[in-house]
């Protein structure tokens, strides 16, 4: 059965060959004078079946005009009153397709308009004096062609319904996918603007304290040693942020978790690496950071962070004023002194960092201006409203 439910058009051909033979059959082998006044069989009667189950062999393929097709085959077929061994189960079979391949507004009033013409043929016999059809058997025939009709369009509508249901299912599944694959792109450019803002500051002041040890090495020993001393100490701490992002993306929890995210309340520490890198750096805080959402407030962080690196890159020689107010929202300003948009040939730089901070203020529903300073250097302010901040 299964084999014939992929293949339909055999099935219906296999369905009108059985269906015809038998009808055939009955119609040549029955004697129509046991049988009231019923007509012989002859070619006419042969045609007018074949006509029916030809019909019926491509039924799915026209639904509509093989209902009426066969209709037209049946109603001579009944009027020449030959003995009717199969062609009514043909005309169910049709309505029944009717009801099920096509729309219930064109079904319906095709049903209708073919159950009104054979109605009126069998009326017809009823009221003719050389028929002994009984009245009931109209209602009879009228209750089994509605019976087709119905069970045909409770087929179609439950097939549309199970399209439905699959079509919604594969759009949800789409739509998880598309979600599933955003989340892993928001993901992995979170993680690019970590590993970024992480590596850029730190190399970054690797190289200043690496050049400083450089030039003082054989003068100034115990400078170059301290310098040595910064640059093992920043190393130590880019290790430790590169660990929790590499626990993060092999979800180790556990190793992600050893070393916590900074914070607005770590800018101290971070000013005080930036000095020890040679950077001279004031730092100025209004207000107090616990009212920070976690995720302002390691924004606030790396904003500091690459705006000071951008510094180390770019300024050269430099006083830097960091400036941190809380309230309402945080309001940041980096400016500096340096030498503006210059760079040192020997700084990395990919040209993501300004990217990276304006993403990461966007956000949060931030503001970013960067800039030159009217008197020399440069400068960078950012505002992150705190309020309905929490839940980013």
């Amino acid at each position: 059965m299964q084999w014939f439910r992929d293949r339909p058009v055999v099935w219906d051909a296999v369905l009108a060959a059985v269906l015809g033979a038998i009808a055939l059959v009955g119609l040549l082998t029955v004697d129509a004078e046991d049988i009231s006044s019923h007509r012989d069989a002859d070619a006419v009667g042969v045609a007018l079946t074949v006509a029916v189950f030809l019909g019926v062999a491509v039924r799915r393929r026209w639904p509509e005009p093989v209902a009426w097709f066969v209709t037209a085959a049946t109603v001579p077929y009944w009027v020449l009153d030959y003995v009717d061994t199969g062609t009514t189960i043909g005309v169910l079979v049709a309505v029944y397709t009717l009801a099920a391949q096509v729309d219930r507004p064109r079904s319906l009033r095709s049903g209708i308009a073919i159950c009104v013409v054979l109605v009126a043929v069998m009326i017809t016999g009823v009221l003719s004096e050389q028929e002994d059809l009984p009245a009931i058997a109209v209602v009879g025939n009228v209750v089994v062609f509605a019976t087709a009709w119905t069970v045909g369009d409770s087929v179609r509508s439950r097939r549309a319904y199970l399209a439905e249901v699959e079509a919604r299912a594969e759009a949800a599944e789409r739509e998880g996918e598309r979600t599933a694959e955003k989340a892993v792109q928001d993901e992995r450019v979170r993680i690019a603007r970590e590993l970024h803002d992480v590596v850029a500051h730190s190399v970054s002041v690797m190289v200043v304290q690496a050049g400083a040890a450089r030039r003082v090495l054989d003068r100034d020993p115990a400078r170059a040693a301290e310098s040595l001393a910064a640059i093992e100490s920043t190393g130590r701490n880019a290790l430790d942020e590169l660990r929790r992002l590499l626990g993060v993306l092999r979800e180790d929890r556990a190793a992600a978790s050893t070393v916590p995210q900074p914070t607005a309340g770590d800018l101290a520490a971070l000013v005080e690496q930036s000095r020890r890198a040679g950077l001279d750096v004031d730092l100025a805080v209004e207000g107090t950071a616990d009212a920070v959402p976690v995720g302002v407030g390691l924004t606030v962080y790396r904003v500091v962070q690459e705006a000071l690196t951008n510094v180390v890159k770019h300024a050269g020689p430099a006083h830097v004023d960091v400036h941190v107010t809380y309230g309402e929202s945080v309001d940041i300003e980096v400016a500096d002194d340096g030498r503006g948009l210059c760079r040192d040939a020997d700084l990395p730089s990919g040209g993501q960092g300004l990217i990276g901070m304006r993403e990461r203020i966007e956000l949060f529903g931030g503001e970013l201006h960067v800039g030159p300073r009217p008197g020399g250097g440069f400068r960078v302010r950012a505002c992150l409203p705190v309020a309905g901040s929490a839940a980013a």
